[in-house]
């Protein structure tokens, strides 16, 4: 399959992370990928309200958040009968390679992780993955 073929301004991607530089950052570069639509969050709490909002194709999420981390959102968006798409893709960004974690978010339902902090190739490599290798 031809990966060129995803039109990202087609798609709503939404950012949780809790520190804005590096929300700012990821943002940017999902900018870059070609991505228009793009919702942020700063922590789990608000990112449940941003997925009822738009509806996200795709979430883009921190791991370590307070007062909500990562792997407490995912499991609310899994259950959750509010947002449109309980099951949207979600890419986990960590530093962490303790494989409870892993395990953890594995169980919960990710699509993915990648590595804090994100560079383009590694960003586009994984979202692609996930919008375009259906």
């Amino acid at each position: 399959m031809d990966m060129q073929a995803i039109d990202y301004s087609q798609h709503r991607i939404l950012v949780v992370e809790d520190q804005p530089f590096v929300r700012r950052t990821i943002i940017q570069i999902l900018g870059q990928i070609g991505f228009r639509g793009i919702a942020e969050a700063d922590n789990g709490e608000t990112a449940m309200q941003e997925c009822i909002r738009v509806n996200p194709d795709l979430i883009v999420c921190d791991i370590d958040m307070k007062p909500v981390s990562g792997l407490q959102f995912l499991a609310r968006l899994r259950a959750s009968t509010e947002a449109a798409n309980p099951r949207a893709p979600v890419v986990f960004l960590t530093n962490h390679t303790e494989s409870e974690i892993v395990k953890q978010a594995m169980t919960l339902g990710v699509n993915g992780f990648v590595v804090k902090p994100p560079s383009f190739a590694a960003l586009k490599e994984r979202v692609d993955r996930l919008l375009g290798g259906r």
